[in-house]
């Protein structure tokens, strides 16, 4: 039987003004391209064996047509072999700062102690650090491997942030406790991390932060979890189940069939589940370990 809880923090999606500057800025990270896929479909960048960045663009989604490059709401944290591979990283994304169609980005580095902080063309904000041996190991091909992945230079994505309204961090965290039976663990004043990932090897962390609204700004995670059926039909009973119109040619699940039939469901608000409050949001994929692009070892 496949165990409770979140088994991984898969990828994040993100949209973007230029495929070809995403693609330079991602293998500048240590990301390679799936080049299972044509240039003129979304770019989906490995990050390691089990993690990937995917990043739509106006030229290969009509969808999002003017709607702008989307920054995530706090910080993504990607871990690295050992020093000499963040530095290695770091170096290459500085030489991005004097290449066609960077100088007028956000693009930004800055190392300290701890290792490198990269504000990304588009303003997303990267924290690079040298993995632990036990993350190194959770994260690497011991855990599963996705075709493709082999020339990822990035261990893996270790951990996101996501700013939440003053207040609700606690309550968010007894949500993702509660009606998905995920582990959580308290940080700090403000500060909840849902934890996961093989091993326990990943976090998504709320972070109380002022003058933030909660709301989504059509960015979304890609989950994958032991408890399918439990996680909808608790969602489903709070009428939390939501199907985005930009992916219904990929899932549109509004029954426990349907769902089981796409591998996949959605849901956005994060509720404290003690009064039904909505607290903010965060469009979740979430997919059984059945889905045909799982990539952990089954």
């Amino acid at each position: 039987a496949t165990e409770a809880g979140l088994l991984l923090l898969e990828h994040l999606n993100l949209n973007v003004l230029s495929t070809e500057v995403a693609l330079a800025f991602y293998e500048a990270l240590g990301c390679c391209r799936d080049a299972r896929r044509p240039m003129n479909k979304t770019l989906h960048s490995n990050c390691g064996a089990l993690t990937q960045f995917h990043t739509p663009s106006p030229a290969n989604e009509a969808f999002i047509q003017g709607s702008g490059a989307q920054r995530w709401r706090g910080d993504i944290e990607l871990l690295y072999e050992d020093a000499t591979s963040l530095a290695g990283a770091v170096t290459r994304v500085r030489a991005l700062l004097a290449t066609d169609g960077f100088q007028d980005t956000l693009l930004h580095v800055e190392e300290d102690e701890s290792g490198a902080n990269v504000t990304g063309p588009y303003g997303n904000r990267f924290v690079l650090r040298v993995a632990t041996p036990s993350r190194r190991e959770k994260l690497g091909p011991a855990s599963g491997e996705r075709p493709g992945s082999l020339d990822s230079r990035v261990v893996g994505l270790g951990a996101v942030s996501l700013q939440v309204p003053a207040g609700t961090a606690e309550g968010g965290a007894r949500f993702y406790e509660e009606v998905l039976g995920f582990s959580t663990c308290e940080l700090g004043p403000g500060k909840w991390a849902v934890m996961g990932g093989p091993g326990g090897s990943q976090q998504l962390v709320l972070e109380e932060t002022d003058g933030v609204d909660g709301k989504e700004l059509g960015e979304h995670v890609a989950i994958y979890i032991g408890d399918f059926s439990g996680c909808f039909e608790r969602l489903l009973a709070r009428g939390l189940i939501f199907v985005n119109p930009r992916f219904e040619h990929l899932d549109k699940s509004t029954t426990l069939e349907e769902a089981w039939h796409y591998n996949c469901f959605r849901f956005k608000d994060i509720i404290d589940p003690a009064t039904g409050h909505k607290l903010f949001e965060l469009e979740h994929e979430v997919r059984s370990t059945g889905h045909k692009s799982c990539p952990l070892a089954k």
